[in-house]
C-alpha cells in the first residue's frame, strides 16, 4: 500500500540512524529453522497427529517386504498353501494400514501448514503496521506485499517437507538400513556403498542451487513492485503514451525472473538424474552380488529367493526415500530463501515505540507545546532546529514556507510518527513519549493534501475513524463535512463503492469525504496539510467553509501555501531552512518588511488589500 503524500520522510530517523529498510543481512538456516520448529510448537495436538500416522504408515510400509519373504520362502518354494491365507491378510492389513495413516498424514500435515502460513502472515502484517513512516518511505509497496503473500507462503513447503517428509523419509531409511543388515550384513554393505558419494554430491549441491533461489524471491518481489507502480500509475502511463516503454520495463523484469528459474531448472533437472544413476549403479551391482551368490554360495552363504526380493524392496525403499531427501532438501532451500526474506522483514525494528509501562493518554483540552525540538535525516543533514512553539486549546497554528522548510516534519511529530533527536512535545503537559502511540493519535486528526480513501463503500470509509459510530453520528459528521448533499445523489447514496482510492468521486468530494472521517473521529488536535491545495476553487469554497466548522473548539496545525487561507491563524509560524524566522499574527507579520510580507506579495501583489 502506498503512503500518502505528505508523511514520507525519506530515510528520517530519530538521532539520525537509517533503521528503518530490511537489510540484507545473512541470515543462517539454524536460526531459521530453530525458528521454524519453536513456531511450529504451538500446533503439537496436529503435528502430534500427523507425527503418529506417519510413524504408523512408515512401520506398515517396512513390514510389508518381510511378509513378501514369507508368501515366497514359506509358500512358494515350499509348495505349502497352508501359511497362505494369514500371510495374505497380514499383506492386505499392512497396505491398507498404510495407505490409510498416509492418507490421515498428508491431510493432517497440510492442514497443519496452512493453519502455519495464516500465522507466519499475520505476525509479520502486524509487525509491518508496527513500523514508522520512514520505513515505508524507503520501500517499494509491492516488494513488501511480495513478501507476505509469495514468501510466506512458501513457508507451507518447510512444515510439509521440512517436518513430515524429512522425517518420514528418515525412518524409512533407517529402518530399511536395519533390516537389510538384518537379513544379510554383507549384501548391507554393498547395498549402501554409493551412499557416501551421494551425500556428498547432495551438499555441493546445496551450496550451488541456494543464491539461485535468492535470487528467484528477489526477482519475484521485484516483479510485484514494478506491476503495483505501474497499475498505480495508469493514467500517467497512458497520458504520456508510454505502454511501449512499461510494457518493455516488465518484460525485463519477467525475464530476469524467468533466467533465474531457467537456471534453477537446468541444475535439478542435471543433478537428480546424475543421483539416480548413481542408485541404479548400486542396484545394479547388487543385483550381480546377490544372484551370484544365490547360484554358486555355500549353504552358509547362499541367499533364499524370499530374501533376496525382501533385500531388493529394501534397498528401494532405502534408496527411494534418499532421492526423495535431495528433492526435498531442494524444496527446503526455496523455502529458506523465502523465509529469509521474511527475517529481514521481521528482523526490521521500529523507530518509534511505546516506553515500557506507557500509559493510555487521558481525555485532552488540546494544549501543546513543542520544546526546543530538532529533527535530522539518517545522513545527520538537519530538517529542524531548535522548534519551539506553544499552542493553547482552540488555538489555530499555521505554519508557512518553501517546500522542504520542515513543515511537514514538525506536524509528523506532533503525531509521533517519528521521535524527535532533540527536545520534546508536550500535550495538557505530558511527555508523548509516555503515552501509547495508539492512544495519542486517536486524539488527533489529520486531513492530508493527498486523501487517501479504501476501494469500499462511503460509509466505511467514513466509519474508518470510528467504526463504532451510529448512523446518526455518521450523517452529522457527513453534513459537518458539506458531503451529505452529494453522498445521496451517489448511485448507492452511502453504500456506493468509490473504487481504488476513490477514482470514482471527483477531488473535492474526496477532500470532503476526508473531512468526514476527521469530524467522526471528534479529535481535540486537527492537523490540516495542504487540505485545499488540490481542488478547484468552487470545491475550495465549500472544503473551507467545512474546515471552518471543522477546526471550532480544536486545537488545528495548518500547512498551506495558498495563504489566503491562514489569515485568522492565532498565530503563523515561517519556516526556513528548518527554523521558525517569523511568528505572529496575520497583522503582525503584514506590518513588518519581513518574509511573510514577500510571501503575500508575490502570491497577490495587492499587499494593501490584503493587510
Amino acid at each position: 500500500m502506498t503512503m500518502p503524500r505528505g508523511f514520507g520522510m525519506g530515510r528520517m530517523m530519530r538521532g539520525g540512524q537509517d533503521e528503518g529498510a530490511p537489510r540484507a543481512l545473512k541470515v543462517s538456516d539454524r536460526r531459521m529453522l530453530r525458528w521454524f520448529y519453536q513456531n511450529l510448537g504451538a500446533y503439537w495436538p496436529r503435528l502430534l497427529l500427523g507425527v503418529t500416522a506417519m510413524l504408523g504408515a512408515t512401520a506398515a510400509g517396512l513390514a510389508i517386504p518381510l511378509v513378501l519373504k514369507d508368501i515366497f520362502d514359506k509358500v512358494i518354494l515350499a509348495r505349502d498353501t497352508a501359511p497362505l491365507p494369514g500371510l495374505t491378510l497380514r499383506f492386505l492389513g499392512l497396505t491398507l494400514a498404510a495407505l490409510g495413516l498416509g492418507a490421515v498424514r498428508t491431510t493432517a500435515m497440510h492442514l497443519l501448514g496452512q493453519h502455519f502460513v495464516l500465522k507466519v502472515r499475520m505476525d509479520c502484517y502486524r509487525h509491518l503496521m508496527t513500523l514508522g513512516l520512514d520505513f515505508f518511505a524507503d520501500q517499494r509497496s509491492g516488494d513488501l506485499m511480495s513478501r507476505i503473500s509469495n514468501d510466506v507462503g512458501a513457508v507451507e513447503d518447510l512444515v510439509v517437507h521440512a517436518s513430515d517428509d524429512v522425517i518420514s523419509n528418515v525412518l524409512h531409511v533407517a529402518g530399511s538400513a536395519v533390516l537389510l543388515f538384518v537379513l544379510d550384513w554383507r549384501m548391507a554393505l554393498v547395498a549402501l556403498a554409493p551412499l557416501p558419494l551421494f551425500v556428498g554430491m547432495l551438499w555441493g549441491f546445496t551450496r550451488y542451487i541456494r543464491p539461485v533461489f535468492n535470487r528467484i524471491r528477489k526477482e519475484l518481489g521485484e516483479i510485484n513492485a514494478r506491476l503495483q507502480e505501474r497499475l498505480g500509475g495508469i493514467h500517467v502511463i497512458k497520458a504520456f503514451a508510454r505502454e511501449e516503454a512499461e510494457s518493455a520495463s516488465i518484460e525485463a523484469s519477467s525475464r530476469a525472473y524467468y533466467e533465474a528459474n531457467c537456471k534453477s531448472i537446468w541444475m535439478w533437472s542435471t543433478f537428480f538424474p546424475l543421483l539416480s544413476l548413481v542408485t541404479t549403479t548400486g542396484l545394479v551391482v547388487l543385483v550381480w552380488y546377490g544372484a551370484r551368490r544365490a547360484a554358486t554360495g555355500t549353504a552358509l552363504t547362499a541367499m533364499s529367493t524370499g530374501t533376496i526380493i525382501a533385500f531388493l524392496r529394501y534397498m528401494q525403499d532405502f534408496y527411494r526415500p534418499v532421492g526423495a531427501l535431495a528433492r526435498v532438501q531442494n524444496v527446503i532451500n526455496r523455502s529458506l530463501a523465502a523465509v529469509a526474506r521474511i527475517f529481514e522483514l521481521l528482523d526490521t525494528q521500529p523507530t518509534v515505540r511505546d516506553a515500557p509501562g506507557a500509559a493510555e493518554l487521558p481525555a485532552i483540552r488540546g494544549r501543546v507545546e513543542i520544546a526546543g525540538v530538532a529533527f535530522g535525516y539518517a545522513t545527520g543533514e538537519a530538517v529542524l532546529r531548535d522548534i519551539s512553539v506553544t499552542a493553547e486549546p482552540g488555538e489555530v497554528v499555521a505554519l508557512v514556507g518553501n517546500s522542504g522548510a520542515g513543515k511537514t516534519t514538525l506536524v509528523n511529530l506532533i503525531a509521533r510518527f517519528h521521535d524527535p533527536a532533540a527536545g520534546a512535545i508536550y500535550i495538557d503537559g505530558i511527555d508523548i513519549r509516555q503515552v501509547t502511540q495508539r492512544s495519542l493519535r486517536r486524539q488527533i486528526g489529520t486531513v492530508l493534501q493527498e486523501t487517501f480513501l479504501f476501494n469500499t463503500t462511503v460509509r466505511e470509509n467514513i466509519l474508518y475513524a470510528r467504526p463504532d459510530a451510529s448512523e446518526e453520528a455518521l450523517i452529522a459528521a457527513a453534513r459537518g463535512a458539506h458531503a451529505h448533499a452529494f453522498i445521496e445523489k451517489l448511485p448507492d447514496g452511502y453504500e456506493t463503492v468509490i473504487g481504488e482510492r476513490g477514482v470514482r468521486l471527483s477531488g473535492g468530494e474526496r477532500q470532503r469525504i476526508a473531512i468526514a472521517r476527521a469530524f467522526l473521529a471528534d479529535p481535540r488536535i486537527l492537523i490540516l496539510d495542504e487540505a485545499t491545495s488540490m481542488v478547484d476553487t468552487e470545491a475550495e469554497l465549500v472544503i473551507q467553509q467545512a474546515l471552518r466548522e471543522l477546526m471550532q473548539g480544536r486545537t488545528t496545525f495548518i500547512i498551506a501555501h495558498r495563504l489566503s487561507t491562514i489569515r485568522q491563524a492565532s498565530q503563523i509560524l515561517v519556516i526556513e531552512d528548518g527554523r521558525i524566522i517569523e511568528r505572529g499574527s496575520h497583522d503582525q507579520l503584514m506590518r513588518r518588511d519581513g518574509r511573510y510580507r514577500a510571501m503575500i506579495s508575490r502570491q497577490f501583489q495587492q499587499v494593501p488589500e490584503l493587510s
